[in-house]
């Protein structure tokens, strides 16, 4: 098949969301107790999120055999290759078995640059968040607005409960000081458990900022492209580009030079 434009490939990722979506809503609220996998200690699988990868994946591989594929559920396949898919099916996963509805599917095509698009889905509202690099970012097609520079005590900020084991840039009493100091000197914190939805509320300015330590690049690949297309910066603690297994911080540039030093 001959390469494809970036915008075909979008329309791809697009069709192979709203397939994933669908698998995800057919399951949502009937998820029983044997159809899920512990692996490891508030880290969950569950047989829609499996399903979900599948359905994506089969939608993905029409754009043809150059492309490689990491997933999730299902691992990698010619990682190796100039562009790449990175999909996480169901980022929010304790929050689909717990019948609660905030979770996301992810999918992004990387080279070796960075995310080259991204899109997520919050199958639930209908919402598709999608970025193309350098062409910004939309929700349902619409651009979305240029975000607004706040103050921290008019910010809600996200940080995600680090689960056992989970910290790797910061140690547990470093990330609880700092979460009592942001509660303390701004409109909230929220904790709303889906990495990819929250960076794509962030790009929506629904969220001014967030932060979470321990991601895996399937959980922010899509996010973080969404929230950078719509003017946040996103980097990692040490304001670096943000690694597998690292940390994440996403904000506009002022509350993002801020958050970073509750961290430090």
């Amino acid at each position: 098949m001959a390469d494809q434009s970036l915008d075909e490939l979008m329309q791809i990722a697009s069709s192979a969301a709203l397939v994933g979506g669908a698998e995800l809503k057919k399951h949502f609220g009937a998820v029983s107790g044997d159809s899920v996998q512990r692996k490891a200690l508030g880290d969950y699988a569950s047989q829609a999120d499996l399903r979900a990868e599948e359905a994506i994946a089969t939608v993905l591989a029409t754009v043809g055999e150059g492309y490689g594929f990491v997933g999730e559920e299902t691992g990698a396949r010619k990682a190796d290759a100039q562009r790449r898919w990175v999909v996480d099916p169901l980022d929010g996963t304790s929050n689909f078995i717990w019948g609660i509805p905030y979770f996301a599917l992810s999918i992004a095509l990387c080279d070796d640059e960075g995310e080259l698009l991204g899109v997520v889905l919050d199958p639930l509202r209908g919402e598709m968040f999608t970025a193309i690099r350098g062409l910004g970012a939309r929700l349902n097609g619409e651009k979305l607005a240029p975000l607004e520079e706040k103050r921290p005590e008019e910010s809600i900020i996200s940080l995600s409960m680090p689960i056992h084991g989970q910290l790797k840039a910061i140690d547990r009493s470093t990330f609880f000081q700092a979460l009592d100091s942001i509660t303390n000197e701004t409109a909230g914190v929220r904790r709303l458990g889906s990495a990819a939805l929250d960076l794509a509320y962030v790009g929506a300015g629904r969220l001014d900022g967030y932060f979470e330590d321990g991601l895996s690049h399937y959980d922010y690949a899509a996010g973080k492209l969404i929230a950078q297309e719509a003017g946040a910066l996103v980097t990692s603690l040490t304001g670096d580009i943000p690694a597998d297994g690292g940390s994440l911080l996403a904000g506009t540039s002022s509350l993002h030079q801020w958050l970073r030093t509750k961290f430090q």
